[in-house]
Formats: C-alpha cells, sequence, structure tokens
C-alpha cells in the first residue's frame, strides 16, 4: 500500500509544479515555489528513499519506528498540508513578475550615508558575535556557555543573551547590501566571501550557507530581469550541497583539509553504498513528522491549540533581565520530548499545525503563511521598485525554507538579524533625507567655504552614482 501512496503524492506534487511552471505567477521569486522545493525534497523524495533504502537513523535518533499505517497517514498528511499552501500561497495570486519597472541601480547619495551610518551602528556588535562563534568554532568553547534543558531540549546560554550570539546574522545583509550598491563589481564580493569561507572554515551554520547563496542568486536574478535559474546554475547549487553534506559527517573537514591533516573515516562509512550517506537528521522531516503524529493527540491527550505562538510575547525579553523566563513557550500544553528523544529536531509547518489542532490545525498554519508569503509577493511586484524593496525581499525569501523546515516562532529570530537591518537603514535614510531638505542645512562644498548650493556627494561619485 505505501508504494501506492508515495506514487499518489508523486503525482500530486509534479501536476502542481508543472502547473506553477506554466502559470502567469509563476517565477522563483514567488514563496510556491521554495515550498514546492522544500516539500519535494522533504515529503516526496525522502519518504521514497526511506521505503526503498531502508533509511532508520533519524528513527534510531527519536527511539521510535512507525508501522505502515502511521507512515501512510503522514504521507496523507503532508500532502493536506500542500494543498493547503497551494490554494491560500499561490492559487489565488494573480501577480505576476514585472520587469518594465526603473530600477536604480547602486544606491543614491543619500542612501550611501545611510549606509554607512548603518555599518557603523550594526557592524561592531556582528563583529563581536562573530568572534564569538569564531572562538567557538576553533576550540574556544567558554567563549559562548550554554546547556540544553532536560526536559524541553531547548538551548539555553547562561553567559551571554541571544541578541548578541545572533547579531553575527547582520554581516550576511550588510555584506549583500554593498554587492548590490556596487553593482556587482567583483571587489564587492569580498565581505560575502570572507562571511561564506569563515562559516565554512569553522564548520558551522550549514544553513547559512546555502541561504547566503541564495539570497545573492536572487538578486542577481533580479539584476538581470529573469524568470528562472539558468540551467548552468545547477552546477553552484550542487557544489553548495557537497559542501552541505561534507559538514554534516564532519564539521572540521575544512580547517583539516587547510591544515594538511589526513581525515580517518569511519570504516564502516566508507563502505556503505553511496546513498545511504543521505540516511542522516538533515531533511528528515518526514521522520519527524510520523512521531508528531504517533505522540498527539493520542500520548498527549490534547492539542496545544496554537499557545506555542504566545512565545512571540515573551521570547523579545533577554533571560539575563528576566532569570525566571519561561523555557519555550509560556504555556506548554505538549511536550514531545517526554514520549521519546526529540532534542534538536524540527516539527516543520506541517508537524506544527498538527500538534496545534490535528487537520484543522495544519490547514490553519499552512493556508496562514501561504497567504503572508503570498501578499509578500504582491507586495515585492506592486509599484516602484526601490533598493529597499528588491534587497529586503531577495535577503527574506531564501528565509522562508527556514520556516517551513522549523515551524513555530523561528522565523521571527531569521528576520530580525537580515532583515531588520535594511528596516533600520530605510529609518536613518529617512532621517538623512529630512535632514537635507530642512532649509537650514547647508551642506558643505568640497574644497571650498560652503555654500547654498548642494554638490554631488563625494559617496555618490567615489561609488558609481549616475
Amino acid at each position: 500500500m505505501i508504494p501506492v501512496v508515495l506514487a499518489f503524492q508523486t503525482i500530486l506534487w509534479l501536476a502542481l509544479c508543472w502547473n506553477f511552471l506554466r502559470g502567469r505567477s509563476g517565477s522563483i521569486y514567488h514563496p510556491f515555489a521554495f515550498y514546492l522545493v522544500f516539500h519535494g525534497v522533504v515529503f516526496v523524495a525522502r519518504p521514497i528513499l526511506e521505503y526503498f533504502f531502508n533509511f532508520h537513523a533519524a528513527f534510531d535518533y527519536m527511539w521510535f519506528y512507525p508501522n505502515e499505517d502511521r507512515i501512510i497517514f503522514t504521507l496523507f498528511l503532508s500532502s493536506w498540508g500542500l494543498v493547503a499552501f497551494s490554494i491560500f500561497g499561490w492559487g489565488i495570486d494573480a501577480t505576476g513578475p514585472r520587469f518594465d519597472r526603473p530600477v536604480h541601480e547602486g544606491f543614491t547619495a543619500a542612501e550611501w550615508q545611510a549606509f554607512w551610518i548603518l555599518v557603523v551602528l550594526v557592524l561592531p556588535f556582528a563583529t563581536y558575535s562573530f568572534y564569538l562563534h569564531l572562538g567557538e568554532g576553533l576550540g574556544g568553547s567558554d567563549l559562548v556557555q550554554g546547556y540544553h534543558d532536560p526536559i524541553t531540549g531547548i538551548y539555553i546560554l547562561t553567559n551571554t543573551t541571544g541578541y548578541i550570539a545572533s547579531a553575527d546574522g547582520a554581516l550576511l545583509p550588510l555584506s549583500l547590501m554593498l554587492i548590490w550598491a556596487m553593482r556587482f563589481r567583483f571587489w564587492s564580493f569580498v565581505p560575502f566571501l570572507t562571511y561564506l569561507g569563515l562559516h565554512i572554515y569553522i564548520g558551522w551554520g550549514r544553513w547559512a550557507i546555502i541561504l547566503s547563496v541564495a539570497m545573492l542568486g536572487l538578486l542577481a536574478l533580479f539584476r538581470k530581469r529573469r524568470r528562472w535559474i539558468r540551467p548552468s546554475w545547477i552546477i553552484i547549487g550542487l557544489a553548495v550541497f557537497v559542501v552541505f553534506q561534507q559538514l554534516g559527517e564532519n564539521r572540521d573537514y575544512f580547517q583539516e583539509v587547510i591544515a594538511g591533516e589526513p581525515h580517518d573515516e569511519d570504516p564502516l562509512a566508507r563502505n556503505r553504498p553511496w546513498v545511504s550517506r543521505f540516511d542522516g537528521l538533515d531533511f528528515a522531516n518526514f521522520d519527524y513528522l510520523t512521531y508528531i503524529v504517533d505522540i498527539v493527540p493520542n500520548k498527549s491527550e490534547t492539542y496545544s491549540y496554537f499557545t506555542q505562538y504566545l512565545q512571540l510575547l515573551t521570547e523579545p525579553i533577554p533571560r539575563i533581565l528576566w532569570p525566571e523566563k519561561p523555557i519555550g513557550p509560556p504555556i506548554e500544553l505538549v511536550n514531545l520530548n517526554n514520549y521519546g528523544n526529540f532534542v534538536a529536531l524540527t516539527q516543520s509547518l506541517v508537524g506544527d499545525g498538527w500538534v496545534s489542532l490535528g487537520w484543522l490545525g495544519v490547514f490553519v498554519t499552512l493556508a496562514l503563511v501561504g497567504y503572508i508569503n503570498l501578499r509578500l509577493h504582491r507586495w515585492f511586484w506592486s509599484g516602484e521598485a526601490t533598493n529597499f524593496k528588491i534587497l529586503a525581499y531577495c535577503i527574506y525569501l531564501p528565509l522562508t525554507m527556514q520556516w517551513f523546515r522549523d515551524g513555530g516562532i523561528s522565523i521571527a529570530k531569521f528576520v530580525l538579524f537580515t532583515v531588520m537591518p535594511l528596516v533600520l537603514w530605510q529609518i536613518i535614510l529617512r532621517l538623512v533625507a529630512g535632514a537635507q531638505s530642512d532649509p537650514n542645512f547647508r551642506p558643505r562644498v568640497p574644497g571650498g567655504s560652503g555654500g547654498t548650493t548642494a554638490s554631488p556627494s563625494p559617496l555618490g561619485r567615489r561609488f558609481g552614482r549616475p
């Protein structure tokens, strides 16, 4: 029976892919494109590999082994979520790509001024945060201290706050802003490549590697007015995946390669079939979902009724200021760790919806997330194509993969350190523009004693302002 259900959901996914590719709104910039990729990997390809190659690493980790009925049930549930997202996240969207709008490539003088002010404000915190992680990745484990709560499995910081520990994420939008502002001149890639290279070298933040490359790719495609990626770009994607997979097996791999140290691979791993190397925890959301539907509500005897989202009210408060802050949501009706080992695993949006209210919870969760992203897609293609709109959307869109994978409130944390710097940039820009529109404002003329006529900004001339 399982092969029949696998075939059914594969046909459903392929049919939606075909119609999306042919549709007016279909493009790489549509959130539904990212959900189709996510669903295809974890809810279509993963169950097929699991069935035919007997994948079981995730089940071993959770101390849970589902029967055939549970697997079939989970397959239908994941397809139910796909249908909900496709209706409200794409089916009612008639907005197509608009490349006819004029795009001002590069920053204006005011945008450059706001950018450098942003760099001065953000860079010290982001650099210090990166230093903490860099030291941790190179053996300085005392720089960031914390522990996994034995009940919830949530990691708790003890010697710093999450705002500092995660501030390094702001380095990514700053580097992408520089590339866009400099119209992709080769030297503008130096900060971005440095950020990427350090992540690869120290072996942490593997998802940051994939997402940062995707963000840069979207910006490059938009600059070329392309609706879809070039086939040749698939090679780049495969290279990034190889790096991701290699770091998953050995976080110190590239450190050992650069240092010339031989890496002794596990003989059992060396002799196992190539396809079995994918039997890990990276793309095992289907496995996690089978565990979740086995627990809720039969063993938990309740749903969460969306109470996990109350964490949005408590999470912003640093634990340093509130030592008794609840670990996780302030009201916890379902704890998946009470029935097995779910530490450091992700529920996915489908699992989060099931924990919330079963079939109805899945439909509401996927429909709401789909509609939110649909509205952002309409905003992106409507009105003027400003630098803020282009950068904010192309940086945000790949983050949806983390939202689909994690579920819950995690997207708020990612947006805080990747998109919020752009919002701060816009606030600074308005203040700069407001100051320049002040009748008492008199900009200094370079080489002169001042005057009433504004001259082009030296930043504008230096960085290629038209």
